[in-house]
């Protein structure tokens, strides 16, 4: 694909515009021709080439062949788009650089003490505290204000919020930093808490338990799924075990799938409800990854208060 584009495309074109068109099999006639697998099976020879590098895409493990193969489809890589701009490329392509340009650097940030913290002026989310935290793989981000309880943002909102330049100054940590640290604390406990997917009272359900009882009753009625759309309600039903999607997801996705009411019973039902409101991202590693160990020590990695104004 990328070399057809190539090949098209070329810097003395007469045209201002290029279109390229892809057009691959329905489901059911992938399962007689298996184009999608052929086209895998080579990216997973493409990524035995790559070696190491291919695993400065994900902590501990390369980009998997289907995610790859998404990758190559999107409409970013096929119309040419900047992919850096709002994907987690940009924030890995930067470590990279580092690691590759400034090691020392990259050493540096490599033994950054835990519980790390700093403050800069951003107008945009005044008097707040972001908090990274991680339980082994799992890796969660939430953010505190004036608000009662702390938000959970996903990766690309944290990065976005997180990253900073030369010209950024360091400014004091306010007052209240510790209390909006409480916040984000009990709001990653709460997250990470493994009764919290368990069957309790009536009225003590959270909404990721109920979303992983419906899962599981339909990975019970999968014979006329197929294999994609199985493995597909097996990474959501390891998410939510393991907490990985934020709150507002779950509680979201399960009001919908309780509105289908009646339907279910209906495992297409379920499944389109589930996709429409559960992105691909959201069953990325960078998430929550497939561990032996369900939850470890609970950690705090570094902390950033938002102010709006300089304080120092």
């Amino acid at each position: 694909m990328m070399q057809r584009v190539g090949r098209i495309n070329r810097v003395d074109t007469d045209f201002d515009k290029i279109y390229t068109f892809n057009f691959f099999p329905t489901v059911q006639s992938n399962d007689q021709i298996k184009l999608k697998e052929a086209a895998e099976s080579k990216i997973n020879a493409f990524l035995t080439l790559l070696g190491g590098d291919a695993a400065i895409l994900t902590e501990g493990e390369p980009v998997t062949s289907h995610e790859l193969f998404n990758r190559l489809i999107s409409k970013k890589t096929v119309s040419g788009e900047d992919v850096t701009e709002e994907s987690e490329l940009k924030y890995l392509n930067v470590i990279k650089e580092i690691r590759d340009k400034n090691p020392d650097l990259f050493e540096k940030i490599k033994r950054l003490p835990k519980k790390s913290r700093s403050s800069k002026i951003d107008i945009s989310n005044p008097d707040s505290l972001i908090t990274y935290f991680r339980r082994d793989k799992l890796q969660k981000f939430f953010i505190s204000g004036d608000n009662p309880e702390a938000n959970e943002a996903d990766f690309m909102e944290a990065s976005g919020i997180l990253e900073s330049s030369i010209q950024d100054k360091r400014q004091k940590l306010h007052e209240n930093f510790y209390d909006l640290l409480d916040k984000n604390k009990h709001a990653f406990v709460f997250a990470t808490t493994e009764d919290v997917v368990m069957p309790v009272k009536k009225h003590g359900r959270d909404s990721a338990a109920r979303l992983l009882i419906i899962v599981r009753a339909t990975l019970k009625n999968t014979q006329q799924l197929t294999d994609e759309q199985e493995q597909y309600l097996k990474k959501v039903e390891i998410q939510l075990k393991e907490g990985g999607f934020p709150k507002q997801t779950a509680k979201e996705t399960l009001k919908a799938l309780n509105s289908i009411n009646q339907d279910l019973t209906n495992p297409f039902k379920v499944l389109a409800t589930l996709q429409t409101h559960i992105p691909l991202r959201f069953l990325e590693s960078h998430y929550a990854e497939q561990i032996t160990v369900p939850f470890g020590k609970r950690e705090v990695i570094l902390s950033l208060y938002l102010t709006g104004e300089k304080n120092g």
